[in-house]
């Protein structure tokens, strides 16, 4: 039986009846003419992790479970009114973009100070790593992991351990393509998968 409720939370909208339901939050159009669209992508990615926790017997959701950009508020009072039935873990799957394309990597975050959700972002960072070993790691140390820290409010406000992960870049060319294939969107998800694996093992 699993231990935990996974809350896996696709960032920003995605595409309803062929229009992209967030403003921004998409690639350049590359020379090829692809684009990617950052909230298509999440879902894309959570889907492929709820199918694989479900065939474990994870229990895990998707907490906005529609294509509708719908509030951080609303997201973060979905998961705490879960939470305070069982016990939950709160991913908000992201990528990143800049103005530069050399940006790249990736990176975990959670809140600020040391809490719960350190212990996650560690485990979540190892597998990334250890899946993409030639691709860099944003990180800050200076706390002594290497998880970073932010006031999102989808990690200030939740009531349970709480992490958002930018899985690459979408403005880089090589990252974007990554991102866009079949074969990489399965990569990034099995990684995340084998955290939530690990952590249902381990606790």
């Amino acid at each position: 039986m699993s231990k935990y409720l996974w809350l896996l939370d696709p960032g920003h909208g995605g595409i309803l009846e062929g229009k992209y339901q967030t403003s921004g939050k998409r690639s350049p159009i590359w020379k090829d003419g692809s684009q990617y669209f950052e909230g298509d992508g999440n879902r894309d990615i959570v889907d492929r992790i709820l199918k694989m926790c479900k065939d474990a017997g994870i229990d895990a959701m998707d907490i906005v479970s529609s294509n509708k950009d719908i509030s951080l508020s609303e997201r973060v009072a979905r998961a705490n009114a879960l939470n305070s039935i069982q016990k939950c873990i709160y991913v908000s799957i992201h990528s990143d973009g800049f103005t530069k394309e050399s940006a790249n990597g990736y990176s975990v975050y959670t809140s600020k100070g040391q809490t719960q959700s350190d212990k996650v972002a560690s485990i979540f960072i190892d597998n990334m790593q250890r899946t993409f070993p030639d691709h860099k790691l944003r990180k800050d140390t200076r706390d002594g992991d290497k998880d970073k820290e932010a006031n999102f409010y989808v990690l200030k406000y939740t009531k349970c351990p709480a992490i958002l992960i930018e899985n690459f870049f979408m403005t880089n060319r090589e990252e974007c393509r990554l991102l866009m294939s079949q074969a990489g969107k399965h990569k990034i998800a099995l990684s995340h998968f084998k955290s939530i694996l690990n952590i249902e093992k381990s606790s």
